[in-house]
């Protein structure tokens, strides 16, 4: 169980303590003490993006935390499935094929899968440091059908706008009128564009297209005219949040005593605990306690890969890049920087690294190693921070944590 600075420095003063880890500080003791536990409930407000995690005990916020997820994973293996086929077409000694032989029993794809495992991992971490009572997670069910439309009921399910037409082109020739959406004139050849091109993620969805002409369309795409669509509402969070709930329960309900709360459950215990809207706070409300005293500190955690997949640059791959550790550091380390936190994000043989911050923005473009001290490493970067106020969050007349 934590306990205040000036014990955990008269412990350390005298050894009979050790420093486990720095972010957040942990000790632990050089003797069997007495067991005296006290009820740990973690709150969990799962997202897509960012998880805000809590433990709180008699009133009070032991830990409180943001991560942030993954988001590359798919770019990550669209990559290497070319640097794959790429190796296959090369004059080298013949590569079988291995779409055929694959076998795979997961359930999720590996960008779903990351999310539920850093999910996890946040909660397991926590439960080294702390003895964890219940774990109280968030689940949310999105009705995408419903945010588009929200008249939508019964048989309208199962229709959809483009029922009774040939195919999704010629609805959105009839929903603009058969008119140019640049020129704004009827008549001539009509094709329909992608607002959001399909090489970036962009789908088939009637409010993706648009009625263009044909020498519009052209000229557009060679940047001869100019023009600003207006970009579709995208529900691909939502999506991953309603598909990752049972799952992210089940994973936990393993190693922990879980409890499913919702969020109609978690906005009304935040209001009664005078919170700003905020990741880490509603993983406070989830926790529900009756009371909270002042939250001083929170601490930031983005994921983060732990190797790169290129080993060599060049046109022959003559160059190796420097993988693995370097003088002494490896790809995320946490290292001090004069005064400041940074985190090793680029490595070069002669010595110079890129350091930069929780952020991703860069503290220097070249250091030489000698000149950073290394704190620790981890497959996160974690940093303690001060919680956003309730003027951060844009709210009046709210208590000011």
């Amino acid at each position: 169980m934590p306990c205040k600075l000036a014990k955990a420095k008269h412990l350390l003063r005298d050894n009979k303590a050790e420093v486990i880890q720095l972010t957040p500080f942990t000790i632990r003791l050089n003797w069997d003490c007495e067991n005296n536990k006290q009820e740990v409930i973690v709150g969990l407000d799962t997202g897509a993006v960012n998880v805000g995690c809590s433990a709180v005990s008699d009133n009070k916020c032991l830990y409180a935390s943001e991560t942030k997820l993954r988001t590359d994973i798919s770019k990550k293996i669209q990559r290497r499935a070319k640097y794959r086929r790429n190796r296959r077409t090369r004059k080298l000694r013949y590569r079988q094929p291995r779409f055929d032989n694959r076998k795979s029993k997961r359930q999720l794809p590996p960008s779903l899968q990351s999310k539920i495992n850093s999910t996890v991992k946040v909660v397991k971490k926590l439960s080294n440091i702390l003895p964890i009572s219940k774990v109280r997670i968030e689940i949310a069910k999105f009705d995408t059908q419903k945010l588009q439309n929200p008249d939508i009921e019964g048989e309208q399910y199962q229709k959809g706008v483009t029922e009774g037409y040939d195919n999704v082109r010629a609805y959105v020739f009839e929903r603009d009128e058969y008119t140019c959406q640049i020129c704004k004139k009827q008549g001539g050849i009509l094709q329909t564009h992608h607002i959001k091109q399909r090489k970036d993620g962009g789908g088939d969805r009637p409010d993706n297209m648009v009625t263009v002409h044909k020498d519009c369309h052209k000229k557009f795409h060679l940047g001869e005219i100019q023009h600003k669509f207006r970009k579709p509402k995208e529900y691909k969070m939502e999506t991953q949040v309603t598909i990752l709930k049972d799952f992210m329960v089940k994973e936990l309900k393993k190693d922990f005593d879980v409890e499913v709360t919702f969020g109609h459950i978690t906005k009304r215990n935040r209001m009664r605990l005078n919170l700003p809207k905020s990741h880490c706070f509603d993983a406070v409300a989830i926790a529900n306690p009756n009371k909270i005293e002042h939250i001083d500190r929170i601490f930031k955690r983005v994921c983060v890969t732990q190797k790169r997949y290129q080993m060599t640059k060049g046109v022959r791959s003559e160059k190796k890049l420097p993988n693995g550790e370097l003088f002494g550091f490896k790809q995320w380390d946490k290292v001090k920087i004069g005064r400041q936190i940074g985190f090793i994000k680029g490595k070069r043989s002669s010595g110079f690294f890129d350091v930069c911050d929780i952020d991703g923005n860069n503290i220097s473009h070249s250091i030489k190693y000698t000149n950073l001290q290394r704190l620790c490493g981890n497959n996160v970067m974690e940093v303690s921070v001060s919680p956003p106020t309730s003027k951060d969050m844009g709210i009046r007349n709210a208590k000011v944590l």
